[in-house]
């Protein structure tokens, strides 16, 4: 019969505050005691539900670790290849994540990626002093990226399959050069927190997206969108002003 193995001090510490706890203590004598009286027991109370469901069905635990152990894995691979590539905490990845370019992507704490072939997430970066940034707590949903200067997305934004650039990429008067050589336009693209940009969604160059705003489906957003409204339209305009959050 396999044996299971025991839950391990280091799948226990993986909690910042208890880690700090920890310290403060300075890992005296009484570490297990401390651990069997106020850790254990905290946790059973705030995570019940979830403890009490994943006993029921075994599989969940499978699904739930799946993306960390792919957001660990993209960790140690941009690590491996020296890209210019910082994850946070609690990274979660489902699918396939492929950060391209010279310039710098900063993922936040509890970021998600969530990519397929059909809709990939793709943040590209295309100059050595481009940074494309994620708050804390980002959804991305199969969103593509082309950033030769700043993008940089607020925390607790939602993003689907929508194109976000802050590059025209070449020029529009070419002045003698061949297209494919020419240079275009960037301005940086900001979004505030708690953004929600729709499917099919393309946010160009300078545009900056208030605070709790909604882009909708299919919108090309050319203007800044002020904070508490919801865009739409070619290009997008505010069709309705909502309500700020208390």
């Amino acid at each position: 019969m396999r044996r299971i193995m025991p839950l391990s001090f280091t799948d226990i510490l993986s909690s910042s505050q208890v880690f700090t706890k920890l310290i403060r203590h300075r890992m005296s004598k009484n570490l297990r005691e401390y651990l069997q009286i106020r850790v254990i027991p905290r946790l059973w109370i705030k995570h019940r539900k979830n403890i009490l469901r994943l006993l029921q069905n075994p599989l969940l635990i499978a699904d739930l670790a799946a993306p960390l152990l792919r957001g660990q894995c993209c960790r140690v691979k941009y690590l491996i290849l020296r890209r210019r590539v910082i994850i946070g905490r609690r990274f979660q990845v489902v699918g396939r994540l492929d950060i391209k370019g010279p310039g710098t992507v900063i993922f936040g704490d509890d970021c998600t990626v969530i990519s397929s072939r059909i809709a990939p997430v793709t943040p590209y970066t295309h100059s050595p002093a481009a940074v494309l940034q994620f708050g804390d707590r980002v959804v991305v949903n199969g969103t593509r990226f082309g950033c030769y200067q700043r993008i940089e997305i607020g925390e607790d934004c939602l993003l689907a399959d929508a194109r976000i650039m802050d590059t025209d990429f070449h020029a529009v008067e070419i002045q003698g050069k061949r297209r494919w050589h020419s240079v275009g336009v960037s301005k940086p693209v900001l979004l505030g927190p708690n953004v929600w940009v729709c499917a099919g969604v393309m946010i160009l160059k300078g545009v900056t997206i208030g605070a709790n705003s909604v882009v909708a489906a299919g919108s090309i957003v050319t203007r800044d969108v002020l904070p508490n409204s919801i865009a739409a339209g070619n290009p997008a305009t505010v069709v309705k002003t909502l309500q700020a959050p208390t």
